[in-house]
């Protein structure tokens, strides 16, 4: 879902959610070659939670959800995922200007149709600082840390597919331009540390002078062949990634759409590079 894709909850009770999204992802195998591959993503899930005020200045919600995730073309990679969140939110000033905190936590079971290496537990911790700037403007800076965890698999699945074992940190900091009642737009950047995964068809490389930290074999996004043509590789490393999202959100009756492009830059530490576009448009209806 987009960054604007988030439940609007206040006081206290129950809340139920749908979101749906559909978008284009330009290099969805994150490779550095030439051979890069496109593909169009559908996404839906449902949900909702429990929000309960603690006194005049926190709020806590917990919230669980079902997603589905289905792909054009690498059907492979169609998923699904439970999750179950904590948001914790503070205000310790209600004061127009004041500031406000956040902490997140969520854990998502990941469960794709043919590729188990992608399978784990994937856990996110986010803590953040808001405050506004002028009426209108919302200004926003904060920390991630994402790790995609194995569960169920044996110390040899767990070898075999270690590429995919991967974790993260991220700095990031973003504003939000309210230019009509309830239409917003935003933007971020971020900067992660951590591991980057590269998919590779034409076969296992070699590993001179230490260039991938943990390889798996990946053939989801092989293309089509009737003789014997050697499988694509996934490849780990530690490196940079920039992420900018730029993106516009509005209400239409009953719903929130919004409009979002994330571009993706990374470095790995091995001297590869790669970019992606992700475009995507999104709905949720909260009730």
């Amino acid at each position: 879902m987009t960054p604007r894709a988030v439940a609007e909850v206040y006081g206290s009770g129950w809340y139920g959610e749908f979101q749906a999204s559909f978008g284009y992802e330009d290099n969805i195998a994150r490779t550095y070659k030439s051979d890069t591959v496109s593909d169009q993503i559908a996404s839906v899930s449902i949900g909702g939670g429990h929000a309960r005020k603690l006194g005049k200045s926190a709020q806590l919600i917990l919230s669980g959800y079902l997603t589905f995730t289905q792909h054009d073309e690498y059907v492979d990679i169609d998923n699904y995922s439970i999750s179950l969140g904590l948001d914790y939110t503070f205000q310790p000033n209600a004061s127009y200007s004041a500031s406000w905190y956040n902490i997140r936590l969520s854990a998502s079971d990941l469960n794709y149709r043919d590729s188990d290496p992608r399978e784990g537990i994937f856990w996110l911790a986010d803590v953040s600082a808001n405050k506004r700037l002028a009426p209108g403007l919302l200004w926003h800076a904060g920390y991630r840390y994402k790790d995609l965890m194995f569960s169920g698999k044996s110390s040899a699945e767990e070898e075999a597919d270690a590429a995919f074992d991967t974790s993260s940190h991220e700095i990031y900091v973003g504003v939000d331009y309210q230019f009509r009642s309830a239409a917003f737009i935003f933007a971020e950047y971020a900067f992660r540390d951590g591991d980057i995964v590269s998919t590779i068809s034409g076969g296992r490389a070699q590993n001179n002078q230490g260039k991938y930290d943990a390889i798996t074999m990946d053939p989801v996004f092989d293309a089509p062949c009737s003789g014997l043509c050697p499988p694509g590789y996934a490849y780990r490393n530690e490196g940079e990634t920039n992420l900018w999202t730029l993106g516009v959100s509005f209400p239409v009756e009953v719903v929130n759409v919004d409009f979002t492009a994330n571009y993706f830059d990374a470095s790995s530490d091995n001297g590869r590079d790669y970019e992606d576009w992700l475009i995507r448009l999104g709905m949720i209806w909260t009730f």
